[in-house]
């Protein structure tokens, strides 16, 4: 072992030197070679089509997004040969170049903002026994998929709610924003460089971006006094049910991103207290003109990212609904007044929490904003579902979708 500072390649590196790091370089193999490659974002062009009261602000999408970059080379297997970890901030055309890479056939994984340890994200290279931070070494020799996949950081569920009955709910964070790029056939030789430049690595983005607006108006036939309820209180949250289990790699016969499985009693909590909701449209510096989400009657909204609802090899269209073992279930808590009147007709004798819930059809694709309106039709309930249903006075209808850099979906739902 030893430092790649130390070497002599280090001297023709075009972008970055192993200084600015702290991972050292297996030298131990003779047989080895260089990489380099342009690394880029996938672009889309723009097709949103303006409909009534339908958001139009994305979020800027930027190398700001992206705090640390981990290479991944393979065999057909997913068995890990090399990794390395870049901070992309160090090179301002985007080229890299990795030094002692050993000398095989494999295929390439470049994969954005999955560091544990500061990322929202959990990490495990040993099947899951134990949840720890990937490093440069202790990924080698793994098999991705098998040994190595990520999940969703775990959370603490908001106070004063009732949650985990039976089996016990588990909370979670809202996801990073996990970018990846593939190459296939990567050709390392002995003493020469492999140069990728000209054709870059394009990174994608893995994650949905969930919209929530809220239309909290007044509806003097079946909801006459939500003006009256508090949306930003130390009790609101808007939480997400039944979160996918794990997410993969690009190896072998799996094409990456969620596994198959869904559990209802992992939830996530998007947001909570007095911040769950914005009440202005975003700043010109975060997200793209023109800027507006409140629009109409939805007068509070908040963005939250999660997972995709579908596999990869589903091969869903966007707009399409997710099936049904994978449909997100979304809860509102606001705080009610003493004397508010709930839906099943109980009063509250003091300020309480007061729940609405319902269940997402849409499907939820990465690189997609699936805009989730929540027309608040009925009083509310006086306790937190723990388990997701359709019941709770919540529909969804889901129109128009937009990639991050191109579509936003939008589904209304009625409480």
């Amino acid at each position: 072992m030893k430092k790649v500072c130390d070497s002599f390649f280090v001297m023709v590196l075009l972008f970055l030197s192993a200084c600015a790091s702290n991972e050292d370089v297996d030298t131990a193999t003779s047989e080895s070679g260089d990489l380099i490659a342009k690394i880029t974002f996938e672009q889309a062009t723009p097709t949103r089509v303006e409909e009534g009261n339908n958001s139009t602000a994305i979020p800027v999408t930027s190398w700001s997004n992206v705090k640390q970059l981990q290479l991944f080379l393979y065999d057909a297997t997913g068995k890990i040969a090399f990794s390395y970890i870049i901070d992309p901030a160090t090179s301002s055309d985007k080229i890299f170049k990795w030094t002692n890479v050993p000398v095989g056939t494999y295929d390439l994984a470049l994969v954005a903002n999955v560091n544990s340890t500061s990322d929202n994200i959990a990490t495990t290279w040993d099947g899951g026994a134990t949840w720890t931070a990937f490093d440069a070494y202790n990924v080698r020799n793994k098999i991705l998929n098998t040994d190595i996949f990520v999940d969703l950081k775990s959370g603490s569920f908001p106070g004063g709610h009732t949650f985990g009955i039976t089996p016990e709910d588990k909370a979670y964070t809202p996801t990073s924003e996990i970018f990846t790029a593939y190459r296939k056939n990567v050709k390392i030789e002995l003493g020469k460089e492999t140069n990728l430049d000209g054709t870059p690595l394009s990174l994608v983005r893995e994650v949905s971006l969930m919209r929530v607006r809220i239309d909290k108006t007044d509806k003097p036939a079946s909801a006459p006094a939500l003006s009256t309820v508090t949306f930003n209180s130390d009790t609101s949250f808007i939480a997400v049910h039944n979160m996918p289990v794990k997410m993969g790699f690009q190896a072998g016969t799996f094409t990456g991103g969620i596994f198959d499985t869904s559990d209802p009693n992992r939830i996530l909590i998007g947001s909570t207290g007095t911040t769950t909701f914005k009440t202005e449209n975003p700043l010109e510096t975060d997200y793209s003109n023109p800027t507006t989400i409140i629009a109409g009657n939805y007068s509070l909204w908040n963005d939250i990212l999660v997972w995709p609802n579908a596999m990869k090899a589903d091969n869903m269209a966007p707009a399409s609904d997710a099936v049904a073992a994978r449909k997100y279930f979304i809860v509102i808590a606001a705080k009610a007044p003493a004397g508010y009147e709930y839906a099943d007709g109980t009063i509250a004798s003091v300020a309480k929490p007061v729940y609405w819930y319902g269940t997402i059809n849409g499907v939820f694709s990465p690189n997609v904003i699936r805009e989730v309106n929540i027309n608040i039709t009925s009083k509310g309930y006086p306790t937190n579902p723990t388990d997701p249903t359709q019941e709770g006075g919540l529909s969804i209808f889901v129109s128009a979708p937009e990639p991050w850099n191109s579509n936003i979906q939008s589904e209304t739902i009625e409480l």
